[in-house]
């Protein structure tokens, strides 16, 4: 599977909330990797899906009062891209602070996705075989734009690192999202 599809983007601005507010993370040179597993329990709070459209929150918080004046409050339509057809939503963040630049933000986020959609394979796997799926940021902290191949290959250790993470977390005892 050798894509990075809309649908595999970290867009929404709620799952970008969740994911640093809640996530764990670690720090790999030159990322620093916050994630958010989710499995089927705690998916549920997230999304709910009435009449085949996917809504954002929570179906039982909805009061008459308001459902009246809006019908979709507090639930806000999400696009198709929000629900998770994929086993990861992905982003790549670089900081203006250490690039001014945007021409080198860019290229070090392109560099990035690349690197990831070559190598995503095994993790999609990994991911698929425990029932999980993932809210994934990588956030650029090196101070120099790497080259093609040597952001490869830290994308690969990355992955690799994350795997091991997530089985430890499992073999511990630790549920998604706690």
């Amino acid at each position: 599977m050798q894509t990075f599809r809309k649908s595999e983007r970290l867009c929404t601005f709620r799952l970008k909330e969740l994911l640093f507010s809640q996530g764990q993370g670690f720090f790999s040179y030159p990322f620093r990797v916050v994630y958010y597993l989710i499995n089927e329990d705690n998916l549920e709070p997230l999304f709910f899906k009435d009449d085949s459209v996917v809504y954002e929150g929570n179906p039982d918080q909805q009061s008459d009062l308001l459902a009246h004046q809006n019908p979709s409050w507090p639930h806000r339509r999400l696009p198709p891209t929000a629900s998770f057809y994929q086993p990861v939503k992905m982003m790549v963040s670089v900081p203006r602070r250490n690039f001014k630049k945007a021409t080198d933000r860019n290229r070090i986020k392109r560099l990035v996705k690349e690197s990831y959609r070559k190598n995503k394979s095994d993790f999609y796997t990994f991911l698929k075989s425990r029932d999980l799926r993932c809210l994934l940021a990588f956030v650029y902290t090196g101070r120099e734009i790497l080259p093609y191949s040597e952001t490869e290959n830290k994308i690969k250790l990355t992955l690799q690192k994350l795997r091991d993470e997530i089985a430890a977390r499992q073999h511990t005892g630790i549920k998604a999202g706690e």
